[in-house]
């Protein structure tokens, strides 16, 4: 999956808060996939999870998972500002 607009958040905010966003959601996704998962980032602003064994619905509900975990909560900036972030 990719961060929606991302190269918005550098520009409006700064290539630090575009790496606090990063940061955020990779917190966010390893703590919502499965221990024998894998996740990483896959490009810019694009992640890439791998969980095997799991069957279409299962997969369809990790993606739902990951999308609120996501875009559930704002992203916190340091400077107090608090980003909706979509996938």
């Amino acid at each position: 999956f990719d961060l929606d607009h991302f190269k918005q958040i550098n520009d409006r905010h700064g290539h630090e808060a575009g790496d606090a966003v990063l940061v955020e959601i990779a917190h966010r996704l390893r703590r919502t996939i499965r221990t024998g998962d894998a996740a990483m980032r896959w490009g810019g602003e694009e992640f890439l999870v791998v969980a095997r064994g799991l069957d279409l619905d299962d997969a369809a509900a990790l993606a739902g998972r990951i999308l609120h975990a996501v875009g559930g909560t704002p992203v916190l900036l340091a400077d107090g500002t608090r980003l909706r972030v979509t996938a």
